[in-house]
């Protein structure tokens, strides 16, 4: 199999590095590029092959650039063999454009995508954009890295990369927000702190499998649980008062403007 070269191994790069380390079983394909040594030393301990700057490249390898962006221009200085790869290039930057990706590179054969960080685990969701002209080897390599670690969408739009940065790339720590409510109920009423994180994540887990499994819309299986006057329709009912849809709607909002503004 052709080596994966990982530049940049912070939360998200380690997210995917260990999610394909799961995956396939083992590091003997994956390369971890990464400048700090704390980040260095624990790669290397769990088994990675580390250095400080991308080294020997065989032209089908694939190169993941998940520095932070604002870090993009000095990672190209420090690494002069990025610009001459011309195998696939996979981007997870969030807001660096397309445009600014293959003028730096120099070449065509790069993917932007977002994934998150429930790729760790194997249960990501990743949407990338290549234009309807990038190879089918250029699409091959986003399917391998991406589909080793979640679910993969490919967007027709590259405007929705940024909505997506909101969205999937975000969206864990969103539902992770809700669930620490949830443990904070649950410990403010009594229970440990091991029950009330049971209890949280077991919600979210089983409710995310009952929608996909059934294949209802989420509102309807909201609707199955309330009963007319019961306990449940009051709390929905504080939440639309809140107008908690419209907050969350506005928070990626925020979120989705962000990521365009770090592409500029």
């Amino acid at each position: 199999m052709r080596t994966i070269h990982m530049l940049g191994a912070g939360h998200m790069g380690g997210a995917i590095l260990y999610g394909l380390r799961q995956q396939l079983k083992g590091t003997d394909s994956l390369r971890v590029i990464e400048v700090d040594a704390e980040r260095s030393a624990r790669y290397s301990s769990d088994g990675f092959q580390v250095s400080t700057r991308l080294e020997t490249i065989e032209d089908d390898d694939i190169i993941v650039l998940a520095v932070p962006p604002q870090r993009f221009a000095q990672a190209l200085m420090q690494n002069e063999r990025l610009k001459r790869h011309r195998g696939p290039v996979i981007s997870v930057m969030a807001g660096i454009t397309l445009n600014t990706l293959t003028r730096e590179l120099g070449h065509c054969n790069v993917v932007r995508s977002i994934p998150n960080t429930p790729s760790q685990v194997g249960e990501g969701v990743t949407l990338y954009y290549a234009p309807k002209s990038a190879s089918p080897e250029l699409t091959s390599a986003a399917q391998q890295v991406f589909g080793a670690i979640g679910v993969v969408i490919r967007v027709e739009d590259e405007t929705q990369i940024d909505s997506g940065t909101a969205l999937g790339g975000g969206g864990p720590a969103l539902v992770a927000f809700f669930a620490d409510a949830l443990q904070e109920y649950a410990h403010d009423e009594g229970f440990d702190a091991q029950q009330a994180a049971l209890i949280a994540t077991q919600l979210l887990h089983g409710t995310a499998r009952l929608i996909r499994e059934t294949g209802k819309p989420a509102w309807q299986v909201c609707k199955d649980v309330q009963t007319k006057g019961g306990t449940t329709e009051r709390a929905i009912d504080t939440f639309i008062d809140a107008d908690l849809k419209g907050i969350v709607k506005a928070a990626l909002q925020a979120a989705a403007r962000r990521s365009v503004e770090l592409g500029q």
